[in-house]
């Protein structure tokens, strides 16, 4: 079987294949880090991010959603580690953590213990940052 086919075969598994099957140049598909996630999955509301992070790449660099029970955060290009942190609405921090975006383009956090209220999320790295406001009930 050749690399096409199984590529294919590999895609429709994962129920990606919707209609006919095309074949599709491998040669040409972009690294994972470079699709372009344009708004977060069905479910979760978009959380509209600010800062230095997004300047330069575009409005689109980092997309982040929030849902009653998670937080959805998509990188579109290797920002290499990244601090994520979500504070409350008097700045208490609730949760932290470091991805490094080469290996991770996408971080699901689980907020279901969290109080109903406004929440803040920000994104550093070694020398931008990105930040949104998000409401939890």
């Amino acid at each position: 079987m050749n690399k096409k086919a199984l590529i294919i075969i590999a895609l429709c598994a994962l129920g990606l294949c919707i209609g006919e099957t095309h074949a599709i140049n491998t040669t040409s598909l972009a690294p994972i880090n470079t699709w372009e996630i344009a708004d977060p999955p069905q479910g979760y509301e978009k959380i509209h991010l600010h800062g230095t992070l997004m300047l330069g790449i575009g409005p689109n660099a980092v997309v982040a959603g929030a849902s009653d029970n998670a937080v959805y955060i998509g990188f579109n290009q290797d920002f290499g580690n990244v601090s994520i942190s979500i504070y409350n609405s008097i700045g208490g921090l609730i949760y932290n953590t470091v991805v490094n975006t080469a290996v991770q383009s996408v971080v699901i956090i689980p907020i279901t213990t969290a109080a109903s209220g406004t929440y803040t999320v920000e994104i550093n790295n070694a020398t931008d940052y990105a930040e949104g406001d998000f409401d939890h009930n």
